[in-house]
């Protein structure tokens, strides 16, 4: 399933920049085409969100500790 997941972030996040460009760079007189790049770039972006969160929810920061019997080194400021 996480193979799965990191395809569809990196296709949604190649689609939101491929749209998004083309909303952006556009110079043709229909507004509209302009409008539906925007709304696919939107999908695209949602379609990215949404599969990274899912790629990261489950993974927990890594904290780094100190062992107790350990001598710290302090470094000047």
């Amino acid at each position: 399933m996480q193979k799965l997941f990191a395809i569809t972030c990196v296709i949604g996040w190649g689609v939101f920049y491929v749209f998004a460009y083309l909303a952006l760079a556009s110079v043709n007189d229909a507004q509209w085409m302009s409008v539906a790049y925007g709304l696919l770039a939107f999908a695209g972006f949602v379609a990215g969100m949404l599969s990274w969160v899912r790629l990261v929810r489950g993974k927990r920061p890594v904290i780094r500790t100190v062992p107790k019997g350990a001598a710290r080194v302090r470094r000047p400021l």
